[in-house]
């Protein structure tokens, strides 16, 4: 992913989910059958708590968020996308028309209009002002979507499946999670509290040293693999670096576009992580800052480079695709 445009949604959508502490659920519920394809009309509710009516599961559909494209390419209901967005990154030699681009502020509406979907998917911890401009004056459908914890990223699994008639393969998938995550964790049992590392996440330097805090799924994904945050603030904030001097954490991972220059200076360079050589950059940061099923991939990883004494492994994913879920995982 372009640094620049990377850096830019980071400050776009992450600013919004600051703003706010907690996410809503999902409740989904279906008028016949239990989220399989069928011809009757279905309800699906978005983390607004909002929800929507349509006569028959959808088959025409655009995705401003990057997570739900990759989720309904795994689900089996990539042929349903008729629009996608310039982040998105799997699967990969995508060919769908990009109604929101890398330094848009906006969709383009007409481009969308002529294109006829049914619903529109977008991200944010809040409705975003185009949301309200496609689903109050172009009258299209807009489900929201902002998972904070993997229980969230999977029921959102569970409503796209409900919204194309895959709910099979989401099953399928969320069960996999949630085998992945037990395997993960039997791997890691024997590091107690007093023994696993502390750590700092470094998002971004764009602007101030920007980091992951609590009530997120990233954090989630820290505590399965056994991490301290030493953050305490909630959501995407930036910081003070005499955290950094007080807490002097023992990791520090640096996302794929912060360059090591940025702690070989103080006050990362009096850290425990700086004298012990732990900077470790991730490999990919779509699987560790989107919010869907690839972020098993992004705690295994974990796990290796940290406690690799551990051998931590997965199971199989559950679908067969044309580009598996590891592709990109280098």
């Amino acid at each position: 992913m372009d640094k620049t445009r990377k850096i830019t949604g980071i400050i776009a959508v992450l600013v919004a989910v600051i703003m706010v502490s907690t996410a809503g659920f999902y409740f989904i519920s279906v008028s016949s059958g239990s989220g399989s394809a069928h011809s009757g009309p279905i309800k699906v509710t978005d983390s607004l708590n909002r929800t929507l009516y349509f006569n028959h599961t959808v088959t025409r559909i655009v995705s401003i968020d990057p997570a739900a494209t990759a989720t309904l390419y795994a689900l089996g209901a990539y042929k349903d996308l008729v629009g996608g967005n310039a982040f998105d990154s799997y699967p990969p030699n995508d060919t769908l028309p990009d109604v929101y681009g890398y330094y848009a502020s906006a969709p383009n509406y007409q481009m969308l209009v002529n294109l006829s979907p049914q619903v529109v998917l977008v991200y944010g911890a809040t409705m975003p002002s185009y949301g309200t401009y496609i689903n109050n004056t172009l009258h299209i459908p807009v489900l929201v979507d902002n998972p904070e914890s993997i229980g969230q990223i999977e029921s959102f699994t569970a409503m796209l499946g409900t919204l194309t008639g895959t709910g099979h393969n989401a099953s399928l998938i969320n069960q996999w999670i949630n085998q992945s995550i037990g395997d993960l964790q039997k791997s890691v049992a024997s590091i107690n509290q007093s023994s696993e590392y502390s750590m700092f996440y470094y998002l971004s330097s764009y602007g101030g040293i920007w980091t992951v805090g609590q009530n997120t799924f990233m954090n989630q994904m820290f505590q399965i693999a056994k991490l301290r945050n030493i953050i305490n603030a909630s959501g995407y904030p930036t910081i003070n670096g005499e955290i950094i001097i007080n807490e002097s954490p023992q990791v520090i991972l640096l996302d794929q576009y912060v360059p090591y220059s940025a702690v070989a200076v103080a006050p990362f360079n009096e850290t425990q992580a700086y004298y012990s050589g732990k900077i470790i950059s991730i490999f990919n940061d779509n699987f560790f800052e989107e919010p869907d099923f690839r972020v098993i991939y992004a705690i295994y990883w974990l796990i290796s480079e940290v406690y690799p004494s551990t051998f931590p492994t997965l199971p199989p994913f559950p679908i067969a695709l044309q580009y598996p879920p590891t592709t990109g995982f280098d």
